[in-house]
Formats: structure tokens, C-alpha cells, sequence
């Protein structure tokens, strides 16, 4: 029962095939087989190669199960002559499946496990030992001699590090990893012992020099002998010891300085990548602890021996990122360092000194930084060479992120070399420019061999050469990183100086509109904020202009087809080896199944706009503010905005609509705003450009009836609306209106928006009706401090509304709207005019309400009387009711009797409750209010026990008639019940 496995992707140490012929690969990542041109790109090819790799490891895996059961049976087979005797117990077989939650566990079950029980002793007692022999070693020293001395150590080290090979045999391996760690220690003890006695003149040595010898050699035979017997503890004790001597190296010469230290530690780190590339690349099984090695000797009959290695690699290379990830970071720790001596040098405040001061100063900054140079230097160097190493089979290597995250590293301790000389030399204003500067040329360089590189990784069939072949993408895109973080990192001081500049003219507009003469102020701006702001408008330009996509910013695009279906299958195959280089993103629209040869579609092949949209937003300000910068006067600064708002206009006209023609005429536009109110002139001069440039956009953006163009449209009409009535305000202010006056203005164009939203349609046309409705508010708003106006206005308002109402989408709203706001003005007319009758008031409302009712009523039968009539009836006569039992009189009385009657007398007529019941009450009432004047002469002319004695016999009589009265009292609710 054999299998040939499918050809495909080989184990690490076979050059990979193609799935369908077997043949090999020539290059890593073809996009086709050389032989019988099948496509290996695409969403598709993808899934056949995680497919192929999945039937591989099941193919190894049978093997071994094969394998397993042949030796079963062989053993079996030859126990086939035994004589019986007695049956051997059969263990217990375990249970299929995970044990249920909440079962009990086995009784006499230990708290903790063997393997922990072992390990605590074995510390403990590794602990103790090396005590005691630190105790012997310094305090015991004294009573041997000094052949005694060295018989001791010399024996107790001998037998410590001469164990762990025995024990390994035994299989005691924990037992073995802790007698290296007591070996290890005594041999510290003795190069201790051995300078405290005076061995050979070793205490005339200096201090820092023989520790760093002694470390140096302990922490390399420390690794070396771990290597070789496949300890741990051993390699890793020999890892850290490794991190002193070149600090005490820096310590015995007197060098004290940052740099010095930093560069210690970069040496240190490169030694240390040098060591693990030699050792890895060497022999990477030697590195494996014992749990390893079985694993690799279990592995590799049954798989082959390409797979045997592929095991030990994956099980060794554990430690050997350990140490990696180690030296990084101390060479990471040395960069640091020598960075932030750099940053603090160029910096620092310079304040006033003399010249021979000033002079040490400067020489004193230039070494510094010069200084620096030697650790970031070798950093960087050795970041980059990290990043150039491609994995290949046989030849193991970092994946594409991690040699990016090293390029990017490696690019960032360039960059803070080359700008801290850059700084070391001008004023320390111009600081950020000087690190912005490198950062600059690094990223228009990186961008342009980064151009077209995501086309390589997405298959389109483009192989890459010169530079971007040799370098790949790795390199160039972590020191394009770099340098776009450290150019915004060091944009940022210019950009506050930016901002602080651009909101300055805000400061004159109550000064501007007070009344008085303007007052002269002056408005500045730091070069060195505009130098920085135009380097990075600049780059934002080139990089735009390289037309830079997702995939070749190593942007992932989103999921495949593969991927969105449930199959985990990677971008390309060779993403899923440890050793292979990274894969590159699948186009979002590539084809389930058959992947086309053609160019590469979807979000990783269009261009990234954030560019483009980024110059866009930098490119107004920083034209504008030439003008402040070389001095010239604010009108110049001011018509240098509102022109680059025409320009952007212009050219939007003449653009598809796009993120970056939206935000240059949108940011000039705001900038105008921000810096016109500063004078009057300006203001109705920059108000009536935009108002025109709003209007043009309105009319001629974007002929499509729906999309951006129509959003665009929309804005731009309302935006129009919105600067008229700006422009309005502004020129009545400048002639000298007052406050009511400038309202009206802005009252006249809000009513004027209302027939052109008539004449329009669709978004625009709710933009500009909806704009002025805004704008007819503020008005009223603003006019509420002169009541007079206030009433003029609330009128022009109501036949501006009265006018909507023609509409017939608008007819009921706008009616609504139109009596609300004439019935307001009238209130305020009776107010003004000295009117406290409040009839005058409520009976206006009162009409209005039930003509509306009335209106309703015959348009939808189905309503009450109380929808209908119960707003304008209660409006109309409860008014009237507290007035009455408030200020006397007979007229009040008699009208309103006479208008309840007739409520009551036409509810009654038309069968509608609401009269009826409004209208009875109402009269009741008026009835009541008529005799009580009566009752209350009557009362006092009674003696006081006839009021009681009525009370009681009116009690007694409804108790009697109790039943008849609730049957009357249902009739009645009854009756009115019927009615509408």
C-alpha cells in the first residue's frame, strides 16, 4: 500500500517543482512553468500549491503509520510458535476523546508532575552548590595552600562539566543541563579566584580588562560547549555573557562617552549575527536539545531525508531566533543611544554666549555628532545587509517582513546621522529641515525603485532586473518607511508654525469690524516653517506622480476568492516555508479557478490617492504663504488664496471628480474665508469670487444625474447660497447698516433661494431651498432684539413662504410655515401697539386652525372632530375663559355665550362631539360665571342651616335614583359616542 506523493512544493533543501509536470523551478517564483507553461499565479494556483502541500504531509504521515504497522506485525508474526501460558495483562486502552467537563478526576491524582518536581530540585540544588562554592571560594580561601587551592577548583569544575555527557547517555537530561549550569559557575569562581590569588600576575591586570577577557572566553566556550553536547542552559548563559566584554573593553580604554558605549554594543550585536549566519548556515540540527533531536530521528526514515532536515531546521532554529532576536535588540540598544546623544546635541537650546563659548559649543556639537556616526553607521550597515538576505533552499534567512522591519531600522539610524550633520551647522530653527531633508531624497529615491514593483509580486508575468532584482522589495520599501517617518516626524514643527500662521488673521476681526479705523498689525511666518512645509509638498508630488500602488507599498489588498470560500490558502506557497521569501498580495479580483495571464486588477493595481490628496491639501497653504513669508502686505497674501481657488476650480472643471480636485478648491476656499475678515474690502471681495466660483461648480460640475459629480453639485449650490448671503451682510456692514439691517440682507437672499430651488431639481435643488431656510432662520434669529424689524421680517418670511406653498410637493409645510409665521408677526404688531386683549391674539390662530381642520376633515372623512376642530376651538374660546372670571363685565360674557351657543347649536346640527361638548362646556360655564352673583346674594340672605339641609336632601335624592342616574349617564355617553 504505497503512494507516489503529487509533485509541488519541495521540503527546505529541494528546489520546487511544478504541480503538474514535476519539472523544477528555475527561479523561486515563476509565473508560469518553464516546461508545459501552466500559471502559478493567481488565487487559484495558490490554493493548488497549499492543496499539494497539505497531500504531502498526509502522504508523510501514512508513511509513517505504514511503516509502524509492518513492525507491529513482523512482532507479531514471530510470537506465532510461543507456547500459551498465562494470559499477559492487557493495559487499559484510553479513551477516544477529550475527558467530559466536570468529571471527576483519578483518585490519588499528584497536585504536581514529575517533570516540575525534577525541575525544582535540580534549581534548588544547582543553587546551593554554586553558594557553597561561592562561600569557599571567599571566605575558605585562605587555609590552603596554593596547590590545594587549584587541586579544589580544578577538580570541582572538572568533574561539574564532565557529567552532562554521561547523564545525556542515561537520558537525564534536566540532571545534565544543571551540572553545566554549576560547571559554568565554578569556571566564573575560578577566573575569580585565580586574579584574587595572584596566578601568574593576573591581579596586575587592570580590573575592567580581565573581566572582559574572562567573560569573552567563558560566554564563547560557554555556546561552544552547549553546541556541541545539545544543552541549553549552556548556550544561553554563553548568549548573555556575551553582551559584557565589549562594555568592559569601553571601560578599560576610558572611554566614557555615549558613543562609545553605543558602539560597543553594535559591535557586540554584529559579532553576534555573524556567529548565528556561520552556525546556521552550517549545521542547524547541532543546535537541538534532546526533545529535538528525537523528533528529527523519529521524522526522517519515515519522510525522506529532504524532510528529516526540514524537522530538525524548524525544531533548531528556535534557539537561534532566541539569540538573534538578542543581538537586535543590543544592537537596537546601541543605536538608540547613539541616536538620542545626536538629537541632543543639535537640539539643545542655543543660547547667547560669547564667541570663544559659543566656539567650544560648536566644537563640542560636531563631535558629538560626527561621533555618532561610527555606531549608526554600523547599524545601518548591518540592518541592511540583514535585509539583503534573500532565504533560499539550503540557506536559511529572514521572511520579507522581518528584512523589511531591518531595512526600515537600518534606514532610521541613517537618517538621524545624516541629519544631525545636516543640523550640526545652521540655527537650531532649522533643525527639522535638516532631518527633513535626507529623509526627503531617501523617500523620492526609494519611491522610484519601488514603482511597478508590486506588478512582480502580483503576477503579471514581468520579471524584475537591474537594482529592484537584485535588491527585491524587502530593502527598498523598509527604508521608504523610514524615511516617510522621519520626514513627518520632523514636518511636524513646521506644521505648527504653519497653523499658528494661517489662523493669525483671526485675531484682526473685531478690530477689522468695530467700526473704528483698522489698526496695522503685523503678520509673519518662520522660513524655516515654509522650507519644510514646500520639502514636503515636494515629495507628496513625486510620489504622486510615480503613481505608486497598494501592492507596491506592500499594502495586503483584501481577501481572495480562495480565502472568502473558506480555503485558507496563503498569497503565493512559498509564503508557507519558514525560509521562503514573502509572499505577495493576490489581486481582490482574481478568478476562482483559471487565472489569466493578464495584468493584475483590483485594489493592490490602482494608484494610492492619499498622495495625491495629501499634495493637494499641502499645496494651497504653502503658495498662499509665500507672500507672508517674503513680507509682502496681507491684500497680496489674501488675493494669492482666493486666486489659487480659482485655479483649483479651473482645473477641477476640467478633472474627473477625484479626492484631490475636491480638496484643493475646498482648502483654498477655506483659507480665503479664514484670512479675509481681517479687513471689509477683502471680505466682500473674497466673498463675491466664491460666491461666482460656487455658482460655476453648481452649473457645470459633473453632467451625470447621480454620483460624485451630483454630490459635488449639490455642495456647491448651497455653498453659493450660504456666500451670498455672506456677501449680503458684508457689503450692508461696510456701508454702515446696522444690525437690523444687515439681516434683511441676509433675509432678501434667503427668499430669493426660494424660487431658484423651484426652478432646479433634485439634490440641488433641496441643497439651495434647505441652505436658505438655514439662512431665512439666522436672519429671524439675529433680528430678535428689534421687535419692530423682527414683525417685518417674520411677514416677508410668511409670503416667502406663501409663495412654496404653490408647489405642490411644498403646499402643506409651506402653508403650515406661512400662517405660523404671519399669525407670530401679528402678535408682535398687538404687543408693540399696546393690545392685552388676548382674543386679539388667539382669534387669528383660532380662524387659521379651523380652516385647516376644515380642510382636513373634507380630504379624509375618516377623522374626528376632535383632530379636525379641537385645536381651533380650544385655541378660540379657552383663552377667553380666565378673562372673564378676571376683569368682570357683560361684553366678554355675552360674545362668548353667543359664540359657545353657536358651537353648541352647529355640533349638535352636524352630529360632531367635539362642538358639542367645547361649545356645552364653554356656555355652562358662561352660565355658571352669570349666576353666581345671584346664588352668592341669595345664600347670604338665608339662614346659615338651609344651605345644609338643600345639601342633604339632594344627597338623599341621588341616592335614591342612584341606578336611573347611571342609566341616564350611559344614554348620554352613548349618545355622544355616536357623534363624530
Amino acid at each position: 500500500m504505497t503512494s507516489t506523493p503529487p509533485p509541488g512544493p519541495g521540503a527546505p533543501g529541494q528546489v520546487p517543482a511544478c504541480p503538474d509536470c514535476g519539472a523544477p523551478f528555475e527561479t523561486d517564483r515563476p509565473a508560469r512553468c518553464g516546461r508545459c507553461r501552466l500559471p502559478l499565479t493567481g488565487a487559484a494556483a495558490a490554493t493548488l500549491w497549499q492543496v499539494t502541500l497539505a497531500l504531502q504531509g498526509v502522504e508523510a504521515q501514512r508513511l509513517v503509520l505504514l511503516r509502524q504497522r509492518d513492525d507491529l506485525l513482523a512482532g507479531l508474526r514471530a510470537r506465532r510458535d510461543e507456547p500459551e501460558g498465562a494470559p499477559a495483562p492487557v493495559p487499559a486502552l484510553p479513551a477516544w476523546g477529550p475527558q467530559r467537563p466536570g468529571a471527576p478526576a483519578a483518585p490519588g491524582r499528584p497536585e504536581v508532575s514529575g517533570r516540575s518536581a525534577q525541575t525544582a530540585l535540580l534549581v534548588l540544588g544547582g543553587l546551593l552548590v554554586s553558594i557553597a562554592a561561592l562561600v569557599f571560594t571567599v571566605v575558605s580561601w585562605g587555609y590552603l595552600g596554593i596547590g590545594g587551592r587549584a587541586a579544589v577548583l580544578a577538580a570541582l569544575t572538572g568533574c561539574a562539566l564532565a557529567l552532562p555527557p554521561r547523564l545525556r547517555r542515561r537520558g537525564l537530561s534536566a540532571t545534565a543541563e544543571t551540572s553545566a549550569a554549576i560547571g559554568l559557575a565554578l569556571v566564573l569562581l575560578d577566573f575569580f579566584a585565580a586574579r584574587a590569588a595572584g596566578l601568574a600576575g593576573l591581579d596586575a591586570v587592570a580590573l575592567p580588562a580581565y573581566w572582559a577577557a574572562a567573560t569573552a572566553l567563558t560566554g564563547a566556550g560557554a555556546a561552544a560547549y552547549g553546541w556541541v553536547l545539545r544543552l541549553r542552559l549552556p548556550v544561553v548563559a554563553g548568549v548573555l555573557l556575551w553582551r559584557l566584554p565589549g562594555l568592559l573593553v569601553v571601560d578599560a580604554l576610558g572611554l566614557g562617552g555615549a558613543d562609545a558605549v553605543a558602539t560597543a554594543l553594535v559591535a557586540t550585536a554584529a559579532v553576534d549575527l555573524a556567529v548565528l549566519r556561520a552556525v546556521a548556515g552550517r549545521a542547524p540540527a547541532r543546535a537541538l536539545p534532546a526533545a529535538g533531536a528525537v523528533t528529527a530521528a523519529v521524522t526522517a526514515p519515515a519522510v525522506g531525508p529532504a524532510a528529516g532536515a526540514a524537522s530538525r531546521r524548524t525544531v533548531g532554529a528556535v534557539p537561534l531566533q532566541a539569540a538573534g532576536a538578542v543581538a537586535a535588540l543590543w544592537g537596537g540598544l546601541g543605536a538608540f543611544l547613539a541616536g538620542q546623544a545626536s538629537l541632543s546635541a543639535v537640539l539643545v537650546p542655543r543660547l547667547p554666549a560669547a564667541p570663544a563659548a559659543a566656539a567650544a559649543a560648536a566644537d563640542e556639537r560636531w563631535a558629538v555628532v560626527l561621533g555618532a556616526w561610527l555606531p549608526l553607521g554600523c547599524f545601518a550597515l548591518l540592518a541592511l545587509v540583514v535585509s539583503l538576505r534573500h532565504p533560499r533552499p539550503g540557506r536559511p534567512g529572514l521572511p520579507a517582513a522581518h528584512r523589511r522591519v531591518a531595512a526600515a531600522l537600518g534606514g532610521l539610524a541613517l537618517l538621524v546621522a545624516c541629519g544631525g550633520t545636516v543640523a550640526a551647522g545652521p540655527a537650531r530653527e532649522w533643525g527639522a529641515v535638516a532631518y527633513a531633508a535626507p529623509a526627503a531624497l531617501l523617500a523620492l529615491a526609494t519611491g522610484a525603485l519601488l514603482r511597478g514593483s508590486g506588478r512582480d509580486r502580483t503576477g503579471t508575468g514581468e520579471q524584475a532586473s537591474g537594482p529592484r532584482r537584485m535588491l527585491g522589495q524587502a530593502l527598498p520599501l523598509g527604508l521608504f518607511h523610514a524615511a516617510a517617518l522621519v520626514l513627518l516626524v520632523a514636518s511636524v514643527p513646521a506644521l505648527g508654525e504653519i497653523v499658528r500662521a494661517v489662523l493669525a488673521p483671526l485675531g484682526q476681526v473685531r478690530a477689522a469690524w468695530a467700526g473704528g479705523p483698522a489698526e496695522s498689525w503685523a503678520w509673519s511666518v518662520a522660513p524655516a516653517a515654509v522650507t519644510g512645509l514646500w520639502l514636503l509638498l515636494a515629495v507628496l508630488a513625486a510620489l504622486a506622480g510615480y503613481g505608486l500602488t497598494r501592492a507596491d507599498l506592500g499594502i495586503a489588498p483584501a481577501a481572495p476568492a480562495a480565502a472568502a470560500a473558506g480555503v485558507p490558502a496563503p498569497a503565493w506557497a512559498a509564503a508557507t516555508r519558514a525560509d521562503a521569501p514573502a509572499a505577495g498580495p493576490v489581486p481582490a479580483d482574481a478568478p476562482a479557478a483559471g487565472p489569466a495571464p493578464g495584468p493584475a486588477s483590483g485594489p493592490a493595481a490602482g494608484p494610492v490617492g492619499g498622495f495625491a490628496t495629501a499634495a493637494a491639501l499641502l499645496a494651497v497653504p504653502a503658495l498662499a504663504l509665500l507672500p507672508v513669508a517674503l513680507g509682502l502686505p496681507y491684500g497680496v497674501a489674501v488675493a494669492v488664496a482666493a486666486g489659487s481657488a480659482v485655479a483649483a476650480v479651473a482645473y477641477a472643471l476640467s478633472r474627473p471628480v477625484r479626492p484631490a480636485t475636491v480638496v484643493a478648491p475646498v482648502t483654498a476656499a477655506v483659507l480665503a474665508l479664514l484670512w479675509a475678515p481681517a479687513d471689509r474690502v477683502a471680505t466682500v471681495a473674497v466673498l463675491a469670487v466664491l460666491a461666482a466660483l460656487s455658482v460655476v461648480l453648481a452649473v457645470r460640475a459633473g453632467a451625470a444625474p447621480a454620483g460624485p459629480g451630483l454630490a459635488v453639485r449639490a455642495v456647491a449650490a448651497a455653498c453659493a447660497v450660504a456666500a451670498s448671503g455672506a456677501e449680503g451682510a458684508a457689503v450692508t456692514a461696510t456701508a454702515g447698516g446696522t444690525l437690523p439691517d444687515v439681516t434683511l440682507a441676509m433675509l432678501g437672499v434667503a427668499v430669493v433661494s426660494a424660487p431658484v430651488a423651484a426652478r432646479t431639481g433634485g439634490a440641488v435643488s433641496r441643497a439651495v431651498e434647505g441652505t436658505g431656510y438655514a439662512l431665512g432662520a439666522l436672519a429671524l434669529l439675529l433680528t430678535a432684539g428689534s421687535p419692530g424689524r423682527l414683525a417685518f421680517a417674520l411677514v416677508a418670511a410668511g409670503v416667502a413662504m406663501s409663495g412654496v406653498a404653490l408647489r405642490p410637493e411644498r403646499r402643506r409645510a409651506a402653508s403650515l410655515a406661512a400662517t405660523a409665521l404671519l399669525i407670530v408677526s401679528s402678535w408682535i404688531r398687538l404687543a408693540l401697539s399696546g393690545v392685552g386683549t388676548p382674543e386679539a391674539y388667539t382669534l387669528s390662530a383660532a380662524v387659521a386652525a379651523l380652516v385647516i381642520g376644515g380642510l382636513r376633515l373634507r380630504r379624509h372623512p375618516g377623522a374626528g372632530s376632535w383632530t379636525a376642530y379641537g385645536p381651533g376651538l380650544g385655541l378660540g374660546l379657552a383663552p377667553s375663559l380666565p378673562a372673564m372670571w378676571v376683569e368682570g363685565g357683560w361684553l366678554r360674557p355675552l360674545l362668548l355665550g353667543s359664540a359657545a351657543l353657536v358651537v353648541t347649536v352647529l355640533g349638535a346640527r352636524s352630529r360632531l362631539q367635539c362642538p358639542l361638548v367645547l361649545g356645552g362646556g364653554v356656555l355652562l360655564l358662561v352660565g355658571v360665571h352669570e349666576l353666581a352673583p345671584v346664588v352668592v346674594q341669595v345664600l347670604g340672605l338665608l339662614p346659615r342651616w338651609v344651605p345644609l339641609a338643600f345639601a342633604g336632601l339632594l344627597l338623599l335624592v341621588l341616592g335614591a335614583t342612584y341606578e336611573q342616574r347611571l342609566r341616564d349617564a350611559r344614554r348620554l355617553r352613548a349618545s355622544l359616542g355616536r357623534l363624530h
